[in-house]
């Protein structure tokens, strides 16, 4: 559960002399004495390095990928809670970015071993949604836009692609086919709510430091998309989130953001979701598969299907 088990690429396998030399371009009184991999996450590469001068986050992506990490940075700095971005460079292909450490753990962690999510920490949560919604478009104008059809389409071509036919099977297509086209509706009703949105809004990519306060991270497939989808995400796993987490996300929420959720924000948020399990399924991935194939089949029961 949480995407706790999912297959991840292989961490870059990178030696401590190079991670001294990235860090002599940044600030050549450092002394490195120890950097670890963090296994969580599914694609890119992060380590906590340590030095004389307490620790770092040195984050590696692979620079061909599309990323709005450092402007989706300028536009949230200030305004909610994100680690400084100390210092960027693109060396050998890669984006590499050494941010401040925030000494914490995952939101992910917090939730699993509280089987349930912190009131005070969904509070934040709803609050920054709200604050990254907020952004106004004309600020935006600097990030790459991902290459994707319009959203009417995004559905059924999840649906035909044969990797999707295989991990799933005929009949469990055939249910979320006829989801999908008896909801048609809701795609004109989440297509009205744009803005600005973090796209991977999920607790694995916050970290809770050690006074309680909610950090933000991964930013590098932020863009202008769907409000409900941020929202949908984080709220993706419902057996953590009862019926006061749902009114007090709404509450706090609706009391900071530009743009209030409509009535029926919770069944547009499960609907919206269901685009994100039917993309990343994989023949490669089983572990992540299950997971994902356990999500499809809670919306297909949300609604009787």
């Amino acid at each position: 559960m949480l995407d706790l088990n999912w297959e991840r690429s292989p961490i870059l396998d990178i030696k401590i002399d190079k991670v001294k030399n990235i860090f002599t371009g940044y600030d050549k009184t450092l002394n490195i004495s120890d950097f670890n991999a963090i296994q969580l996450g599914c694609k890119n590469s992060n380590f906590v390095v340590c030095t004389n001068k307490g620790k770092f986050l040195l984050r590696i992506t692979d620079i061909a990928d599309l990323n709005n990490e450092i402007i989706a940075y300028e536009l949230m700095k200030g305004n909610i809670n994100i680690p400084n971005l100390l210092f960027h460079t693109t060396k050998h292909n890669a984006n590499i970015f050494i941010y401040q450490y925030i000494n914490g753990v995952s939101l992910q962690k917090v939730i699993i071993e509280s089987n349930q999510c912190d009131t005070s920490l969904l509070e934040q949560v709803a609050k920054t949604s709200a604050v990254i919604h907020n952004t106004p478009k004309e600020k935006t104008v600097g990030l790459a836009e991902f290459d994707v059809p319009p959203f009417e389409m995004w559905y059924q071509s999840f649906l035909d692609k044969p990797t999707v036919k295989a991990v799933i099977g005929e009949e469990m297509r055939e249910r979320i086919q006829r989801l999908v086209l008896d909801k048609r509706k809701f795609i004109s009703e989440i297509d009205s709510y744009k803005s600005f949105i973090h796209n991977d809004f999920r607790p694995a990519n916050m970290l809770v430091d050690e006074h309680n306060q909610v950090f933000f991270v991964d930013w590098e497939g932020a863009w202008w998309g769907h409000s409900i989808a941020d929202i949908g995400t984080f709220l993706r796993y419902r057996k953590f989130f009862n019926d006061t987490h749902i009114s007090l996300f709404e509450r706090i929420y609706n009391t900071f953001a530009n743009k209030r959720l409509p009535d029926n924000w919770i069944e547009l948020s499960l609907f919206r979701d269901l685009v994100n399990p039917l993309s990343l399924l994989s023949p490669e991935a089983p572990y992540r598969n299950a997971d994902l194939i356990a999500i499809i089949k809670d919306t297909l029961v949300y609604w009787g299907y």
